[in-house]
């Protein structure tokens, strides 16, 4: 090859070289800058998230919890077998209701009436129940409501979130994409699930949460399978618009919600008899990432928070806790994880 041809075709190969060079160049350049606009927009979104997180525990003013006794007002009852009085007022027919100035016989007795249980009256053939009513709503809550009317309560774990919990009746759908605010939204709300009842309450309230890679919502709460973390956060405060608790956790596992999954496991239980509720409970605990020192029986209620998981099909993760008993208080149950 002539000297003037192997000159051409170096410049060529230079030239080509060169054009490579500005095209990995530029290529380059766009990643950085797209690696440092989603940077960006990943802290602003975080710090806009953290943002409202602080403006809700603004409105937010919680009383202190305390362990409550569900009790009725005494009824005052009539003693049925007692001589009538010469002054007593006309016994009232099938369909009479006592009026205003009716009282009760001197020979009445004061009684805690259960739910549902006959109260006796002076006409034979009429039966009142004393049917269950929602108690008053906290006042702590009133702000939250007004700007929220869905708030149905605020969860609180020290170090890890504290965020109002709304709950649409038979909708589990709303807050996924709707924020505390009722805006559009990737990160959603925490929400109660939409058939949970809280007067009467059921046996098991679970709480729903977005797992967001920035660690919004409950975006870190797989942390709850390593022991040091869940040393470190023994307890969950969850208030109702009714009534303030802690809670312990007693499980903390991942299942499948695709039914015929060799993991699957339906948390959506929310009522139990004696039995249900012990194999619920032995096979969450059967289940947990770790062993806790913690035992439940039927009496206790029960809180799932339950998030996103992605090494099962539909998957899920979800820590399980129980209400604090009376002879339990906050010191004792840190020492006892302290001591795991």
């Amino acid at each position: 090859m002539s000297r003037k041809k192997r000159n051409s075709s170096d410049s060529l190969y230079r030239r080509l070289q060169r054009r490579a060079l500005t095209v990995v160049c530029v290529l380059l350049l766009l990643v950085i800058v797209g690696l440092g606009g989603y940077a960006a927009g990943w802290f602003a979104n975080r710090a806009r998230i953290q943002g409202d997180a602080d403006r809700y525990r603004a409105m937010y003013s919680p009383a202190p919890t305390a362990i409550v006794l569900l009790t009725l007002e005494p009824v005052k009852t009539p003693d049925t077998d007692a001589p009538p009085q010469e002054d007593a007022a006309p016994t009232p027919g099938p369909t009479d209701a006592p009026g205003p100035t009716d009282a009760p016989g001197p020979d009445s007795t004061e009684r805690a009436v259960p739910l549902d249980e006959p109260i006796g009256t002076r006409g034979p053939q009429t039966q009142v129940y004393a049917l269950p009513t929602a108690p008053p709503v906290q006042q702590a809550f009133s702000q939250l409501i007004q700007y929220n009317p869905d708030t149905v309560g605020y969860l609180d774990i020290p170090g890890f979130l504290s965020l109002p919990v709304t709950q649409r009746e038979n909708d589990n759908e709303y807050y996924l994409t709707h924020n505390f605010d009722g805006e559009e939204s990737r990160e959603g709300c925490l929400f109660l699930d939409g058939v949970n009842r809280l007067t009467p309450e059921d046996d098991c309230l679970i709480v729903y949460g977005h797992n967001m890679k920035n660690g919004a919502m409950f975006g870190r709460l797989d942390s709850f399978a390593a022991l040091n973390f869940m040393k470190m956060h023994p307890l969950a405060r969850f208030d109702t618009i009714y009534e303030n608790r802690l809670y312990v956790p007693f499980a903390a596992f991942t299942a499948s919600m695709k039914p015929n999954d060799s993991h699957y496991f339906d948390v959506r239980q929310f009522v139990f008899d004696e039995t249900r509720f012990e194999l619920f409970t032995l096979k969450m605990q059967s289940k947990s990432a770790l062993k806790l020192p913690v035992d439940v029986r039927y009496d206790d209620k029960l809180l799932l928070l339950v998030t996103c998981d992605y090494t099962n099909r539909e998957g899920r993760f979800i820590l399980a806790l129980r209400k604090l008993r009376p002879d339990e208080d906050e010191q004792s149950i840190r020492a006892l994880f302290a001591g795991m």
